[in-house]
């Protein structure tokens, strides 16, 4: 078929009847185009309609004609007739994830890999020491202590048992030397009944005992020195005692009895000479030295402390020392005594002489013996 286009008319006449026609014709096409642009803009991934501003439709009996394009909205619109459901949005929605909130809980402990580190073990102890801690196994205590201070003097022990053994009769001695219990078969202590008339010095005068009433006193914990009754039991230790000095360690050892006999009893801290000036040697307690609350005078300075000033240097204890041997015979001025500068302990500060704490220095002087009781310092 010809299109009117195609057969010679005048264009003017029949084409205001064309477009008369055509835009019934088009109005239908406009509904099927917007309708057809409608669901591809819901089924379209990114929503967007066409960018051009025209579109050309081809039929097959119609000629070509130019439409324009109306660009749907892209906002959410409603679309509403007697048959059809209101839709709310166009757009696409992802379907609700539905996301489950699990409450905090406290986070399990982490199990850490047991890592069991070796101990380091002594080497096996000498056979004396070993003796002597079997025999406080077995309880015979007196024994025990003879057989510690035997492997402690042999010069066989390791460090880390000379600090065992140190320890150990340390405790053994609170009891042995210190406490008024008397053991069976200590031949340092004996027991003395309370006669009337005696006091505590005249007991030490008339047993011989070495060493200073004030520790009987207090080994008995006696509180007042004329409070002793008749038929008391006391016990008396016998002594003597005898000291050691070690310079490197600032210690000061105690020990009871002569000889291959000899125990040791404990350790002071003490402090020592300035610029390494306490001598080395062997010294005795000299006779009529020891005094309590003394009066002292500073050699160098010559200021004199009385006997209750609480400035003097050299507090409340003074036991003299003398050489026993040709490199110590002509010192003098040497002594023990206590310290009203307890930080200086282990420390070399002092002129010389051996300070210590004014509780150590009180047991010392009890316990060593004038003209007896041997210092000697290494």
């Amino acid at each position: 078929m010809v299109l009117p286009s195609q057969g010679g008319y005048s264009s003017v006449r029949g084409g205001n009847m064309y477009r008369r026609r055509r835009k019934r014709s088009a109005f239908s096409w406009l509904l099927v185009i917007g309708a057809g642009a409608f669901v591809t803009y819901l089924v379209w991934p990114d929503g967007e309609s066409s960018e051009s501003d025209t579109e050309t439709i081809a039929t097959n009996d119609f000629e070509e004609i130019s439409l324009p394009v109306v660009e749907l909205p892209k906002t959410p619109i409603k679309v509403v007739d007697n048959t059809a459901p209101v839709i709310e949005d166009v757009e696409e929605k992802p379907e609700p994830v539905t996301v489950v909130v699990a409450e905090e809980d406290t986070p399990a402990p982490v199990e850490e890999e047991l890592v069991i580190k070796p101990i380091p073990l002594a080497t096996t102890v000498s056979a004396n020491l070993e003796e002597g801690l079997n025999l406080i196994d077995q309880d015979h205590v007196v024994d025990a202590r003879r057989a510690l201070s035997n492997a402690l003097q042999s010069g066989r022990l390791t460090e880390p048992e000379i600090a065992q053994a140190r320890g150990v009769l340390t405790d053994l001695n609170d009891k042995l030397v210190f406490s008024p219990e008397i053991m069976p078969g200590d031949p340092y202590s004996i027991e003395y009944i309370v006669q009337g008339g005696d006091t505590l010095s005249g007991i030490v005068k008339k047993m011989g005992v070495q060493v200073d009433w004030r520790f009987i006193q207090r080994i008995n914990k006696i509180k007042s020195a004329s409070g002793i009754r008749p038929g008391q039991n006391l016990k008396l230790v016998t002594g003597p005692f005898h000291a050691e000095v070690d310079k490197k360690s600032y210690r000061i050892d105690l020990f009871l009895g002569e000889g291959a006999n000899q125990v040791f009893v404990r350790s002071y801290r003490v402090g020592l000479g300035e610029y390494n000036s306490t001598p080395v040697g062997s010294f005795k307690v000299r006779r009529n030295s020891k005094l309590i609350n003394p009066t002292w005078v500073n050699p160098r300075t010559r200021a004199f402390f009385a006997a209750d000033d609480h400035s003097n240097p050299i507090g409340e204890r003074w036991i003299g020392l003398e050489g026993i041997e040709e490199r110590t015979a002509d010192l003098s001025g040497l002594g023990i005594h206590g310290t009203i500068e307890p930080e200086t302990i282990g420390q070399d500060a002092s002129m010389g002489c051996v300070r210590m704490h004014s509780d150590d220095v009180a047991e010392i002087y009890e316990v060593l013996a004038e003209g007896v009781s041997t210092v000697n310092i290494y």
